[in-house]
C-alpha cells in the first residue's frame, strides 16, 4: 500500500468497508488514477481512525455495510479536515439525511460510476455537496424541524462513543452475547454498557431505551438507516 506522503495536487484517499474484494478491489482501481493517493484501506472504523487522526487523510469513502453503520461516519467525520463520502446510498431523501445527519461530505449510489466517485471527492474536498433537487428539498425540510431542537443537549450527547455503539446495536434488537461478538468486547462490558445507557436515559427496560433513542424527544435514531415498516430508514 501506498505510504501516507501526498503527492502534489492529489487527494489522500483511505477506504473503509468490511468486504475484503470489494475494499482491495476499489483501492487498486483508484491508485491507478494520478489525482489520488491511496493511503491505506480497512475492514473498521478502529482500524481506520489513527490513521485518520494524524490528518493523514484528506477523504475516507466509508461503505455503509460497516457495522458501525451511521456511528462510523460520526467518528470519522470528528476529525478535523476530513471528509467522509458514504458509499451504497440508497438515493432517497431519507437515507441521505440519514447520512448527512451523521456527517457525510458527500455519498455514491451502487450505481455510480468510477468517474462519478472521484468526481464527489473533488467536491467534498471543495465544500460543495452534489446532490437531486428532490434530495436538497429533503435536506432544507429537515433543517427547518432540527434548528430549535439543536438548541437543547441531545439524548445521544449523554452517552459515551462506545456506548453510542452498543445502543445502536441494542436498537437492532441484538442480545449481549451478538453485541459483544460484533464489537469484538467482552460480554460483562457489554452488560457494563448497557446499564450505563439505561440509567443514562433513565429507561427501565432495553426496548424502552431504544425508543428513547429512536425518538430523542423528536430527534433521530441512533444506528443504521435500516429500513422500518414502510420502507423507509428510521430517523
Amino acid at each position: 500500500m501506498p505510504g501516507s506522503q501526498r503527492a502534489p495536487g492529489t487527494t489522500r484517499v483511505f477506504v473503509v468497508s468490511p468486504v475484503r474484494i470489494y475494499r482491495e478491489g476499489l483501492t487498486q482501481v483508484l491508485a491507478t488514477r494520478s489525482d489520488l493517493t491511496i493511503v491505506g484501506s480497512a475492514d473498521s472504523v478502529e482500524d481506520a481512525l489513527p490513521t485518520v487522526r494524524r490528518r493523514e487523510v484528506d477523504v475516507v469513502l466509508y461503505d455503509l455495510r460497516c457495522p458501525s453503520g451511521l456511528v462510523g461516519i460520526r467518528r470519522l467525520a470528528g476529525s478535523p479536515e476530513v471528509s467522509v463520502i458514504a458509499l451504497g446510498v440508497e438515493e432517497s431523501p431519507d437515507w441521505v439525511i440519514a447520512c448527512a445527519e451523521a456527517g457525510i461530505a458527500g455519498y455514491v449510489t451502487d450505481s455510480t460510476s468510477l468517474d462519478g466517485l472521484v468526481a464527489r471527492m473533488a467536491d467534498a474536498v471543495h465544500g460543495d455537496f452534489d446532490c437531486p433537487p428532490n434530495i436538497a428539498a429533503g435536506l432544507l425540510r429537515r433543517l427547518a424541524v432540527i434548528g430549535p431542537a439543536s438548541r437543547t443537549p441531545t439524548v445521544q450527547s449523554r452517552l459515551t462513543t462506545r456506548e453510542l455503539e452498543v445502543a445502536t446495536l441494542l436498537q437492532q434488537g441484538l442480545s449481549n452475547k451478538q453485541i459483544a461478538r460484533r464489537l469484538t468486547i467482552q460480554l460483562p462490558t457489554v452488560k457494563n454498557h448497557v446499564h450505563s445507557i439505561l440509567r443514562k436515559l433513565d429507561a427501565p427496560t432495553r426496548r424502552e431505551a431504544a425508543e428513547v433513542l429512536r425518538t430523542g424527544g423528536g430527534g433521530r435514531e441512533l444506528g443504521d438507516p435500516r429500513p422500518s415498516s414502510n420502507g423507509h430508514p428510521r430517523l
